[in-house]
């Protein structure tokens, strides 16, 4: 089986989840044909893929790293090479935390704000530049470079981790993904005040047009200003609620006019 289609499985890493073993049998699903190819006794094979059902749990972008060095046990293995028939557990085990660590932290905790600050600079921008006809530039540029930086990860690393084995864990510590999130969290800061910038240096602190449901203007600094303070207590109390709680929020003051 070629790499390209082992790639491929990957993204169905999270189809099946159980809240008792999470992503096992999307990991199981990755390995089968290789397996399949490694064991053609069914007994043998039956064995193996039973000891691939434990609990599995890793940021998906990063599990490519796993798969190839747990295919690259199980081969040896297969072949006599290795004895140690727990070897590609352990590297389940071992490996699973530290690496969604990197992550979570990197392309959920940085990568993909920073890129959302981006679309927002972009649709303040556009707004001027551009007629409403134009407002697809944003979520399409968000979409685009969110997305190829991580779809080029993940097939660099399993194809890197299927070459250097164990030596990747060396290599990714050298890649300084630390630093490289604080450099993305500060162009990030500066990305949100150009936004507010160029918010304000377009459209003015006038007030605005009266919403005909509540009979009076405002400036637009007001609202700004609710919706950061707002914002900024939903996240005190939890991300996911803030989330679903911004869509509320966004619905009633469409409904508004505001």
């Amino acid at each position: 089986m070629t790499k390209n289609f082992v790639f491929l499985r990957t993204f169905f890493l999270q189809a099946l989840w159980n809240f008792e073993r999470l992503q096992n049998i999307g990991f199981l699903y990755i390995l089968y044909p290789v397996l399949k190819g490694l064991y053609p006794d069914k007994e043998k094979r039956k064995e193996v893929l039973l000891r691939h059902l434990g609990f599995f749990n890793t940021n998906p972008y990063m599990v490519n790293i796993i798969i190839a060095m747990v295919i690259n046990s199980e081969t040896n293995i297969a072949s006599g090479k290795e004895q140690n028939l727990k070897k590609p557990e352990m590297i389940k085990s071992l490996m699973a935390g530290p690496v969604a660590a990197v992550g979570d932290s990197f392309f959920w905790g940085t990568w993909r704000p920073f890129v959302s600050f981006i679309a927002i600079l972009t649709t303040i921008l556009s707004m001027n530049m551009f007629s409403l006809n134009y407002f697809w530039i944003a979520p399409v540029l968000f979409i685009v470079l969110y997305n190829i930086v991580h779809l080029a990860f993940r097939y660099w690393s399993l194809i890197v981790s299927f070459r250097v084995d164990e030596k990747m864990i060396k290599l990714i510590s050298k890649l300084e993904i630390k630093y490289i999130a604080e450099i993305f969290r500060i162009i990030g800061l500066i990305v949100v005040v150009l936004s507010i910038f160029f918010y304000f240096k377009i459209f003015g602190m006038v007030p605005a047009l009266e919403p005909e449901r509540l009979g009076f203007s405002y400036p637009d600094a007001v609202m700004f200003g609710i919706i950061m303070i707002i914002s900024f207590f939903l996240g005190r109390i939890k991300p996911v609620v803030m989330f679903y709680l911004a869509i509320i929020l966004s619905f009633i003051l469409g409904y508004l006019g505001l």
